[in-house]
């Protein structure tokens, strides 16, 4: 039976969410078709691969799969921006499609909610995946989603400033006291709009994926093996220490901004993904740069973020095997190059064998983003996850603003996580 409305409520962060924007979900999920349930010659598929060439690539495979199985596929075009809002609505009012995308960190909620097929672990082909893909799949005793993409982020390193600063001889920063050491030097060169490492603060989804590591890499985490918050541990209050004292090296700024900054020869030392590897080179072809791993707190501690994208079967879809297919198709690393080999912004493919295809060692740099994928962790599965990370993103920001110690910071954080998994 389908699952009462209000159960989708409450297992959903309706934060952001408008009466406005609401009512637009519900007509464009209800508009833009008939009910699912009477269509039984269309397969409805709710994406956010939406850039024309990859839209392009993607309704081309469509075509493929369609004509292999004599099912017409519909595309259902979902952003970032709004997306998750119009799925839930559409889930609300029985219109959602039947195989949809989700990111890493929603895959809990919407199984925690029972409005996903659970699938066993042949049907997903577990073998094709790294280990660390396979956990936002699971819930509970179940699986309820396949692994297509994958992305991690790296250091970005200017050598020009390195090399201003004296330290083109010395190997990029392993530990987070080297790159305090190396960042310091940069920052004292001098000279107008010059730093010595970007700083993430107050910008939403972002901030979390450059502290949260630095406290994986101290043995630290937001939630233990049992659920249980542990912010307020004294291996992440450490490790909240090393990030703030980064700071007067540094500049805080959002991500986008950083990121625009390092490719004009600002920063020494930012953390980011492989767009930067395709816009360095249309916007500053003279800009001498470095990869390197994430440091860690200790040199072979190391890890980073990775996030990625992930497929799944409506629990209440009456096309459960077409869905299945479908999923399995496009999960395929021979049809997920396609869509990568269009742009690494797309990420990279979760198939491992894909991820051995020549066509990444040919684009400079980037055979260090499959090895930092190797050493990289996903935040926790939880349904409540977009409130706990809020609350821990508060709390750096406090922190990196010296409003509060990390100590204190993270006490409060470890308050506020524990009153909100009360409820």
């Amino acid at each position: 039976m389908p699952m009462p409305k209000y159960r989708l409520c409450m297992a959903f962060n309706w934060r952001d969410m408008k009466i406005l924007a609401l009512c637009t979900c519900i007509v464009f999920f209800c508009g833009c078709t008939d009910s699912k349930h009477q269509q039984d010659d269309i397969l409805r598929f709710g994406c956010f691969l939406n850039s024309p060439a990859h839209q392009k690539e993607l309704e081309a495979l469509l075509q493929e799969f369609s004509k292999k199985e004599g099912i017409q596929v519909e595309l259902i075009g979902l952003n970032w921006s709004d997306g998750k809002t119009k799925l839930i609505s559409a889930f609300n009012s029985g219109t959602e499609p039947d195989v949809l995308e989700l990111g890493s960190d929603w895959v809990a909620q919407f199984s925690e909610a029972g409005v996903l097929s659970p699938l066993t672990a042949s049907e997903i082909q577990v073998e094709r995946f790294p280990a660390v893909s396979l956990d936002p799949t699971k819930w509970n005793t179940a699986m309820y989603a396949v692994p297509w993409v994958l992305s991690t982020r790296i250091m970005f390193v200017n050598e020009d400033l390195r090399t201003k600063a004296g330290l083109a001889n010395q190997a990029h920063p392993q530990t987070m006291q080297e790159l305090l050491e190396q960042s310091s030097k940069i920052k004292a060169i001098g000279g107008e709009g010059i730093y010595g490492i970007g700083i993430v603060s107050q910008d939403l989804h972002q901030v979390y994926k450059r502290m949260l590591p630095i406290m994986w890499s101290n043995g630290g985490d937001i939630l233990n093996a049992s659920g249980k918050p542990t912010l307020d541990d004294s291996r992440n209050i450490e490790a909240l220490e090393a990030y703030v004292d980064l700071v007067p090296n540094g500049i805080i700024e959002s991500a986008k901004q950083l990121d625009k900054m390092f490719i004009q020869g600002k920063i020494g030392f930012w953390i980011s993904g492989p767009w930067l590897l395709e816009k360095i080179p249309k916007e500053q072809p003279d800009l001498k740069f470095g990869l390197a791993l994430v440091p860690g707190m200790k040199a072979e501690t190391g890890l980073s973020f990775t996030g990625g994208d992930y497929l799944a079967i409506s629990a209440q879809s009456n096309k459960r095997a077409l869905a299945l297919k479908l999923i399995q198709f496009l999960t395929a690393g021979e049809q997920t190059l396609r869509l990568c080999k269009l742009s690494i912004t797309a990420g990279i493919p979760a198939d491992t064998m894909a991820q051995k295809d020549p066509f990444f060692t040919k684009i400079q740099g980037f055979p260090i983003f499959i090895e930092q994928l190797k050493r990289s962790r996903l935040s926790a599965v939880h349904p409540k996850w977009l409130d706990i990370e809020s609350a821990y993103e508060l709390a750096v920001s406090q922190a990196v603003y010296g409003n509060l110690s990390p100590k204190q910071a993270l006490s409060e954080a470890q308050q506020s996580v524990q009153a909100l998994m009360s409820h």
